[in-house]
């Protein structure tokens, strides 16, 4: 979900959404006005047109249903917003009153936590990975993917959910702003001549990737990444 509403550009909508779920908790609603305005107060909305806006749009995708002859609205259930959706992965997030509203850090937090635990699965079934140089070992002790780093590519990252490279890095950086993720700048252990940098880069029409680091310049490398929290586990979809 904090992943679909990053590519569909409606994270605002989905804040929304989920603390509806928060405040009540038996799914259903009457959204009168006494409880739009206590919702405003607590989402920090300055308008009633944006909270309508956000109602309106929710029950557009379905998420929200209102009953006329009970006169309440029905949130739908997240199990049902998978199944309608196709959402096949079982991973959570656990989210509450304090991240219900930090939804870039969130995401940033689900992508690339996901992207490390799938990383060290694959290491694990591979026995070692090589990528740029560095080689990734299985380790023999019991597995734990929390406190292992592993690469994960701004690039690779907006070639797989279908977003910017600028967007990447910026959910990376709030992650790491709300201590939802580690992350560790790498750089090549060999050095190079400025005059040799400044040729090889008029010939990359790639972004720059040398960097001045310690005195010296060095090759830039793919930053690695372990999630300072875990994933919980929902309840497979029955077929």
């Amino acid at each position: 979900m904090f992943i679909d509403a990053q590519e569909k550009k409606y994270s605002n909508e989905f804040s929304f959404f989920l603390l509806l779920k928060l405040i009540y908790k038996n799914g259903k609603c009457r959204l009168n006005s006494n409880e739009l305005l206590f919702i405003e107060f607590a989402r920090i909305i300055k308008s009633r047109k944006t909270t309508k806006k956000h109602i309106t749009f929710l029950q557009k995708i379905g998420w929200i249903k209102y009953n006329k002859r009970t006169k309440y609205y029905i949130l739908k259930s997240f199990d049902n917003i998978r199944k309608d959706n196709y959402w096949e992965v079982r991973l959570a997030y656990p989210i509450n009153y304090k991240n219900y509203y930090k939804i870039k850090a969130v995401t940033g937090a689900v992508i690339y936590g996901y992207l490390h635990k799938d990383f060290w699965r694959k290491v694990k079934k591979r026995k070692s990975v090589l990528i740029m140089g560095s080689t990734y070992h299985s380790p023999s002790y019991k597995y734990n993917y929390k406190e292992q780093l592993a690469p994960v590519s701004v690039n690779g990252v907006a070639a797989i959910f279908n977003i910017s490279k600028a967007t990447a890095s910026r959910l990376k950086n709030e992650a790491l702003h709300e201590s939802l993720i580690v992350v560790k700048k790498n750089y090549s252990k060999k050095t190079f001549n400025k005059e040799i940098i400044k040729k090889c880069l008029n010939f990359n029409d790639q972004k720059q990737t040398a960097v001045f680091y310690k005195g010296e310049y060095h090759l830039q490398l793919i930053d690695t990444v372990y999630p300072l929290f875990q994933f919980v586990k929902r309840n497979s979809l029955k077929t």
